[in-house]
């Protein structure tokens, strides 16, 4: 099986989630179950965007819980729709959110900590349909409130899922190639690294304003041996791969 995440761009509308259909349907021909995780529609300003829904009322401030709660309505938004769609297009799926995503977490909202885990209901879903859907960035506690799991954590609900169902491999659809051996904006000699290493992905995180994946994500990648392959959104190239046989 595999895991495909796809962010906020690729969600952002119809025309965009065609493609993310469209590297479904490739993920289903080439392996037998396929895992989905999206993040929230769009980026700041957009009207489902992770950032413009916690920016609804100031008062979040005083009400963590709360802000969790409206925070990950983009994640349920976007999961929902692309669901939908994928039936439109007969791709057999079904949705896990909740506690059937089995993704149990401590009550410190806004940046919580996963504790436990449980992969019944999806192991039970992936025995008759070949394709879940899962909203990222979100937990529950044991006594079944939401929780996020900090900026990218969608990458984290990805990576944890990989881990848990041994997937052969997450492929992250990205609005660029690969992992660059430079900052395309600061060098005029940049080129698409094919392989990197945990390490070095770990090093790029700490030193990016924007990393491509989350930090924590991506240590998880590390600790658990779980093969990451960043793609070209708009395409079927490959990308550039992370896993631990590169030194």
């Amino acid at each position: 099986m595999i895991v495909q995440k796809f962010g906020g761009i690729a969600m952002k509308d119809k025309k965009s989630r065609e493609i993310c259909i469209k590297h479904i349907k490739e993920g289903l021909a080439k392996y037998k179950s396929v895992i989905v995780v999206v993040s929230a529609m769009g980026r700041h300003g957009d009207p489902y965007s992770t950032d413009t829904l916690i920016q609804l009322t100031d008062a979040f401030q005083f009400a963590p819980e709360s802000k969790d709660v409206a925070a990950i309505c983009g994640e349920l938004l976007s999961s929902s729709v692309l669901f939908a769609e994928c039936l439109k297009e007969q791709i057999p799926c079904q949705l896990a959110y909740g506690v059937q995503a089995g993704i149990y977490t401590d009550d410190r909202f806004g940046d919580a900590t996963i504790i436990k885990t449980s992969k019944q209901a999806i192991e039970e879903l992936l025995q008759h349909i070949p394709c879940v859907i899962v909203p990222g960035f979100q937990g529950i506690t044991t006594d079944h409130r939401f929780t996020t799991l900090g900026r990218g954590g969608s990458d984290l609900t990805a990576i944890l899922l990989a881990s848990l169902f041994e997937a052969s491999a997450v492929e992250f659809y990205k609005d660029v190639p690969g992992v660059m051996s430079n900052d395309p904006k600061s060098s005029s000699n940049v080129q698409k690294l094919s392989h990197v290493s945990y390490e070095k992905l770990q090093d790029l995180c700490e030193t990016a304003k924007h990393p491509l994946i989350q930090k924590k994500a991506v240590d998880m990648a590390a600790k658990h041996h779980v093969p990451l392959h960043i793609r070209p959104f708009g395409s079927s190239e490959e990308g550039t791969w992370i896993n631990s046989a590169i030194h």
